[in-house]
């Protein structure tokens, strides 16, 4: 092809390639989700815009289960707690919370959990049931689903019908699933996701996740302030030791809060492995001036990881602590984040 030929047709080419990579007009599915008319969704929501887009989206993929989706929808460097909730959590279904943790904006606790109160927006409200349904604590699932119901437009929608339909399934309540059921039939597209949920007659893939969320599901009561996250991630691992994602979860909430003293306690060097809780490790033992060759050999601190915290503090003694050199160097470690992450006053 002739040089000039291309440069011709190459508009047309990234046109033809940005087409087949455009996103699902997740703005219209969360209109039509929540029954609402053009004016009532702009004065909800104001003027369609690329972020509200993609957090719309991460609901109503993470809702299906779509990680993959959620992960794309919420990459990036955007500063914003629902981004970081959503991206967390995708990153933690796939097993790959710790690794990426300081890749992304953590806004302390609330990357993790969202605290809802009387002066939550409706997003964040709508958002706030999906880490409790995955962990298995359907009690605090419930809660704030219904709490989405009602604080929602018109006081209605469909991805908290959907996850109220089966959470009741996992609690074993298939009247009450039934009732939720029965609700998003009427709903346009959800025919085959309702039959595939049916109490009795669920799909094989269906009843695999139902039956693995119950199997998680805490078996003692416990009455907990409700931003108690280290306390109810504790009764779900107490229930069940192999809860992958709470001890994810529960680990990443301890460094991000900067509880190291509640880290060692929770963590075992045998089977959590991460660069992330090696640098926790690190700071926890220099901090108690035990940096010490059996300490170092118990957590299987690697000579690596230890050589670079050393290279750390050298830095930052020679930069009398200026924060930007380090940032340019470090601003992916743990040492960074604990020494230099700030919670913003509100």
């Amino acid at each position: 092809m002739r040089p000039n030929m291309f440069f011709r047709i190459l508009p047309l080419l990234i046109l033809l390639a940005s087409c087949g990579q455009d996103e699902p007009d997740y703005r219209l599915m969360w209109q039509h989700a929540h029954h609402l008319d053009d004016a009532r969704m702009a004065a909800m929501y104001g003027e369609p815009r690329d972020d509200m887009n993609c957090i719309f989206g991460a609901i109503l993929e993470a809702v299906e289960g779509n990680w993959d989706k959620v992960a794309d929808l919420t990459a990036g460097s955007r500063t914003s707690d629902l981004f970081a909730y959503y991206h967390n959590l995708a990153m933690a279904m796939e097993g790959h919370l710790a690794d990426s943790l300081m890749y992304y904006y953590q806004p302390f606790e609330r990357g993790l959990f969202l605290p809802v109160g009387e002066t939550s927006g409706q997003l964040r409200i709508a958002a706030s049931s999906e880490v409790w349904f995955r962990l298995g604590e359907m009690t605090m699932a419930e809660h704030s689903a219904m709490l989405a119901q009602i604080f929602s437009p018109e006081h209605f929608g469909v991805p908290y019908l959907k996850r109220l339909a089966e959470i009741n399934m996992v609690n074993g309540q298939d009247e009450a699933a039934r009732k939720y059921l029965r609700l998003l039939s009427k709903e346009e597209g959800c025919s085959e996701w309702v039959s595939d949920r049916l109490p009795g007659r669920e799909s094989k893939a269906v009843k695999d996740c139902m039956d693995g969320l119950r199997r998680l599901a805490p078996k003692t009561d416990m009455v907990h302030n409700p931003s108690d996250y280290r306390g109810v991630l504790k009764n779900l691992l107490a229930s069940n030791p192999d809860n992958a994602l709470a001890r994810q979860y529960l680990l990443c909430l301890d460094i991000v809060i900067k509880d190291l003293e509640h880290f060692i306690e929770d963590y075992d060097p045998s089977r959590d492995r991460s660069r992330l809780y090696d640098e926790a490790v690190l700071i926890f033992l220099a901090q108690r001036n035990a940096i010490t060759s059996q300490n170092l050999a118990h957590f299987a601190i690697p000579q690596e990881v230890l050589q670079d915290f050393s290279d750390y503090n050298d830095m930052v003694n020679f930069n009398q602590g200026a924060m930007e050199p380090m940032q340019k160097k470090y601003g992916k470690t743990y040492w960074f984040f604990y020494q230099y992450a700030k919670r913003n006053v509100k």
